[in-house]
């Protein structure tokens, strides 16, 4: 399960929470006995439409996957399943839980809480999570699916990760340091600096981000049982997930009419001198994954490297 997740990931060039992460996230923290390698995972409270799973502090691409496919199910009987999960860990993208429903005839949603480095708007510090949504609908064949996955934060803490791993600097508005200034480097992240919601300042929109990460907080932790990320131990996580079964509400055929129709005439308004073509969420990615069956993954040397030294230390035939 969790290979799959983050093949996908890399797949549609998600690659700051793909393969990237495979050894110091989930390799190293199970040797250090900070992930339960034998868990648990069960039911705790089930409805027709609706459940809760305890995660007993797995892998969180277990009960992910486990609670993705439950919320499937429960929407084939019902026409929607929604089910939380508390006590997990890092589950990954959210779009590849969300990508699930889609061959099912679905709409698919996933959340997650995300490590504590956001800082509310005027806030002086990190203190809530790096919260995380995806949802993707599909659309008729060969047309991408819409799929938008996205931080409720400006930038996922990924991102800090791929420009500490190629030796670059910080954009300014990604975030602050101690002292309240714009992040200039990833040193001055890790060093307890802080990432901004989705909007950046208050000018510019900051309580919607903030308001979107909270809303993330109510769905993933609040309903589970699990407590919101400003106040979950370091290293656990809870998560959200949805499926709608799209003729429970209209004809599938209807349905891609519909998309189709929207993006043509969102496609068809006047675009600025220079600007390209409109694209959706979920189109460059699928053209990426399209290139890359084709052709490979590139991998950054640093994370070929951790996977051989890691083979090495394990006693596993590195043949990549």
């Amino acid at each position: 399960m969790t290979a799959d997740v983050l093949l996908s990931s890399d797949l549609r060039g998600i690659e700051s929470h793909g393969f990237a992460r495979f050894v110091e996230f989930y390799v190293n923290r199970a040797r250090q006995g900070l992930l339960n390698l034998s868990p648990n995972v069960r039911v705790v409270e089930d409805a027709p439409s609706a459940a809760t799973i305890d995660g007993d502090n797995a892998l969180g691409f277990v009960p992910s996957t486990i609670a993705m496919r439950l919320a499937i199910d429960k929407a084939r009987a019902t026409g929607i399943g929604m089910v939380t999960v508390r006590t997990s860990s890092h589950y990954g993208p959210a779009s590849p839980y969300a990508l699930m429903a889609l061959d099912q005839g679905m709409i698919g949603i996933s959340m997650t809480t995300g490590g504590n480095s956001v800082v509310p708007p005027g806030g002086a510090k990190r203190v809530y999570g790096l919260n995380a949504l995806s949802f993707a609908a599909p659309c008729r064949p060969p047309e991408a699916p819409f799929v938008l996955d996205m931080a409720t934060s400006v930038i996922a803490a990924g991102k800090i990760e791929i420009a500490q791993r190629r030796g670059k600097e910080i954009p300014e508005g990604w975030g602050l340091d101690t002292e309240g200034l714009p992040l200039s480097t990833p040193e001055q992240y890790y060093a307890g600096g802080a990432i901004l919601p989705l909007g950046g300042d208050v000018l510019h929109g900051a309580w919607k981000g903030f308001g979107l990460g909270i809303m993330v907080d109510v769905l993933t932790g609040v309903l589970s049982g699990g407590r919101a990320s400003a106040e979950l131990e370091r290293r656990y996580a809870n998560h959200f997930f949805g499926a709608m079964r799209i003729d429970a509400f209209t004809s599938i055929e209807s349905f891609y009419d519909q998309m189709d129709s929207m993006k043509q005439t969102l496609r068809a308004s006047p675009r600025l001198p220079g600007a390209g073509p409109l694209t959706f969420a979920g189109e460059p990615e699928a053209a990426l994954e399209a290139e890359y069956r084709r052709n490979g993954i590139p991998y950054h040397p640093s994370v070929t490297d951790g996977l051989r030294q890691m083979c090495s230390e394990l006693g596993i035939e590195y043949d990549l």
